[in-house]
């Protein structure tokens, strides 16, 4: 009994052997989802793949240049607004694309040399990554890593407010054309303010942008729609008016390359 015991066990294990030598090879893990927020870790996020595809990104938009996948690359849950920085290093020409709730952004090769790179501030939602190529398809690798300077979003002011002044920053522009408030307003900004302003009582406010880029300013509130491109310093923002109580939306674009800002509100004087 011992022996044919043995003899099945032997049968059995080879059997055994067998199936994993003709068995395939497991496939391979794709790291194709990201969910992030403010101070989310481990930071940067790392994603990998293989560039490009059937579709062109100018589906997306005039801005949108390169061959992309039908379906996205890389699908990123965003939890709470943040500023993001989407990276990519490839041996290709590579492009990129994000599209979602806070819209359309595209970039060639702001990465250096010939890659991609998206700075972007993000509201919650869903978005869709396309990582292409101009040329010939090639390995990528994704990386993820939050922008410093996070938003402090929401101003209540009045007249003679301490302390003055206020500071917030941030990261300019979105997917949005701001000339859909009107003629007189440019650049693109996010779908969603990037700062709400409460206004308690009659207040001459001075508002200006900081960057290191060409930044736009648009306010939106009671009957009023607020726009400057390069009233401030150099190519910066500025706008100096006089508010009424209520509730107003700031939105700070840029014409070009987004980047980090420092938005400063003091009581002003519109005679300046």
């Amino acid at each position: 009994m011992r022996l044919q015991s043995d003899r099945a066990g032997g049968r059995a294990g080879l059997l055994l052997t067998c199936l994993l030598l003709v068995a395939p090879p497991a496939p391979a893990q794709r790291y194709g989802d990201f969910t992030v927020g403010a101070g989310f870790r481990p930071d940067p996020q790392i994603g990998t793949g293989r560039t490009g595809g059937d579709g062109h990104a100018s589906r997306f938009g005039p801005g949108c240049v390169g061959r992309i996948s039908d379906t996205p690359d890389h699908r990123i849950q965003v939890t709470s607004a943040l500023g993001l920085r989407l990276s990519v290093s490839s041996d290709t020409d590579s492009t990129l694309a994000l599209v979602g709730p806070a819209g359309v952004f595209c970039d060639d090769d702001s990465g250096g040399r010939l890659d991609a790179r998206i700075d972007a501030r993000l509201t919650p939602g869903q978005y869709a990554v396309y990582v292409g190529h101009m040329e010939r398809a090639g390995d990528y690798r994704l990386s993820l890593s939050e922008l410093p300077g996070r938003a402090s979003p929401d101003f209540v002011l009045g007249a003679g407010f301490l302390p003055d002044p206020r500071t917030a920053t941030g990261i300019t522009g979105g997917g949005v054309d701001a000339s859909r408030h009107g003629a007189h307003c440019a650049g693109m900004i996010a779908a969603a303010p990037d700062h709400r302003l409460t206004i308690t009582s009659t207040v001459v406010l001075d508002i200006a942008v900081e960057s290191a880029t060409d930044s736009s300013l648009v306010i939106l509130g009671p009957g009023k729609a607020l726009c400057d491109d390069d009233g401030g310093q150099g190519l910066d923002a500025r706008i100096v008016e006089a508010f009424r109580p209520g509730e107003y939306a700031i939105h700070v674009g840029h014409i070009g390359e987004p980047a980090a800002y420092t938005l400063t509100i003091r009581e002003g004087d519109r005679g300046r």
